[in-house]
């Protein structure tokens, strides 16, 4: 016998009432979560832009020129640009807006931002695994606190040494991979099933717009000087993990202020999948560790979440090196691209619901199709940016706006899958995938030192290569691996055979 799928009945079937998300809990827990991925995106995305005000100037390799050129004092200069065009430009030491004060090389400077996934990819995996076994809401909230205090301390340690620098946003990233497993697991009990793909898209949609945010205004206030940035970002998060001791609960039977109606949709919806709740006390690892579902979630997340690690890591030097915008603008431009994400989260937002009503157990066609469109898109987008030249700046900046819509499509398409083939290890499978995915994270800028030493739009062309391989192959694998049919080693699947053995004696 088949495994059924657990997702979504069709509206003739379902028998559960409606209850509007305007003032419900289910809307309170929403928000949290948007808040939060907000808040951590800010705080692990702001370094790709801040770095370049921290690092003291180093006139030498800010243009490609000779060094004795660089020596000039008083003269402008014919160069070369990095597009192969003459122009006229400022000497160095007075072109350069940077007003830095930490004394990092190149290569300190390209590895700091990745160093928060090294702490990141260790505690996510982790987490994953104890999400599933306490407190959710208790790793949610203490990740948070914690963080933002380490964050705080970020610019003493930066000012102390590289190394203190370094071994403190190690733990900012140990402390963030707490929450993100915890975070995913709540939306199991604090979701309807017609609403998980609508509200995961909502909650998710905190990464784009802390990203797209936190660039013009750490920008801003840099000005002030560099380590206000830490100071701002780090103590607003500190003040809402505080706040959400009071707004977040566990289970539905603790929430102080959950209205009858809502208890009861929550319990219909459950009851009408046989989500009751239960302690997972047993982990098939081998059926787990070997379904191709498993395999397609994992390993399309690790492909899938490369891209747009690239891009918020390194965005802010992209536009510097490669399109020569200037510092100033840098911070306002690096966020223009989200704008085309925010946008995508707004579809999936409105028709998520309206979309898995309609289309009844079976979604499976429809999420790779959905992800096939997104990754060829994508593909394509990149394509576009490659063959453009470094004067062409609006349209690079359009194409960067079109590929993180159509890269943040392609995460609404397979990331809920995992909440319908294994709701059970939730909390551990999507720690597992984002441990893999974000190993990327600390990878990436080794890789792009590797290849880019001048910062011209030729080496960075051979980065925005690697995009289009990591999209194919994660195009590839969810396309013959993925599914959204409850598995059945998830102990909910005994539950479904349980319910639908009376229904076919009576028929018999």
């Amino acid at each position: 016998m088949s495994s059924q799928s657990w997702t979504l009945p069709r509206l003739s079937q379902s028998s559960a009432s409606t209850h509007g998300l305007l003032g419900s809990v289910r809307l309170t827990y929403a928000i949290c979560a948007f808040l939060s991925t907000c808040l951590h995106a800010a705080m692990r995305n702001m370094l790709g832009m801040i770095i370049l005000k921290m690092v003291m100037p180093r006139p030498d390799d800010e243009l490609d020129i000779q060094p004795e050129v660089a020596r000039l004092n008083e003269i402008n200069i014919t160069s070369t640009g990095r597009c192969g065009s003459s122009r006229i430009v400022l000497h160095p030491l007075i072109q350069e807006t940077q007003s830095g004060d930490l004394p990092w090389t190149r290569n300190q400077e390209l590895a700091f931002p990745g160093v928060y996934y090294y702490g990141y990819v260790v505690s996510i995996s982790l987490s994953g695994y104890l999400a599933d076994r306490c407190s959710s809401k208790m790793l949610f909230i203490v990740s948070l606190i914690l963080e933002a205090i380490a964050y705080i301390l970020l610019p003493l340690m930066a000012h102390f040494s590289f190394e203190t620098a370094v071994i403190d946003l190690v733990i900012c990233g140990l402390l963030a991979g707490c929450g993100n497993p915890a975070m995913y697991k709540l939306f199991v009990t604090w979701a309807h099933p017609t609403e998980r793909t609508a509200l995961l898209s909502f909650a998710y949609s905190g990464i784009l717009m802390g990203s797209m945010l936190v660039y013009p205004v750490a920008s801003y206030l840099s000005n002030f000087g560099w380590e206000l940035s830490f100071y701002v970002v780090g103590g607003v998060s500190l003040f809402f993990g505080i706040a959400c001791c009071f707004l977040m609960y566990d289970t539905i039977e603790e929430h102080p202020r959950i209205s009858d109606l809502e208890v009861d949709y929550l319990m219909q919806g459950r009851r009408h999948l046989g989500l009751e709740e239960q302690q997972v006390l047993r982990i098939p690892w081998k059926k787990l560790l070997t379904a191709p579902p498993t395999y397609a979630f994992v390993l399309t997340h690790m492909f899938h979440n490369y891209t747009f690690l690239i891009i918020s890591l390194l965005m802010p030097r992209f536009m510097r090196e490669a399109m020569e915008f200037d510092l100033r603008e840098v911070g306002f431009l690096s966020a223009a691209p989200y704008l085309g994400g925010i946008f995508s989260k707004a579809v999936c937002i409105l028709g998520g619901s309206y979309v898995e009503r309609r289309v009844g157990p079976d979604q499976n066609r429809m999420r790779k199709m959905l992800y096939g469109i997104s990754s060829i898109l994508t593909s394509s987008l990149i394509w576009i940016i490659i063959l453009a030249d470094c004067e062409d700046k609006i349209l690079v900046l359009l194409m960067f706006a079109f590929l993180m819509a159509s890269t943040d499509m392609g995460f609404s398409g397979y990331w809920p899958t995992l909440l319908y083939f294994a709701p059970s290890f939730a909390g551990l499978l999507s720690g597992l995938a984002n441990g893999m995915a974000h190993l990327s994270g600390f990878l990436a800028p080794h890789l792009v030192a590797a290849l880019v030493h001048t910062g011209s739009k030729k080496e960075w062309n051979s980065v925005l290569l690697t995009l289009i391989a990591f999209n194919t192959m994660a195009m590839l694998v969810f396309g013959f691996c993925s599914s959204t049919n409850l598995q059945p080693w998830d102990p909910r699947s005994e539950k479904e055979k349980t319910r639908s053995t009376p229904a076919k004696e009576i028929c018999s």
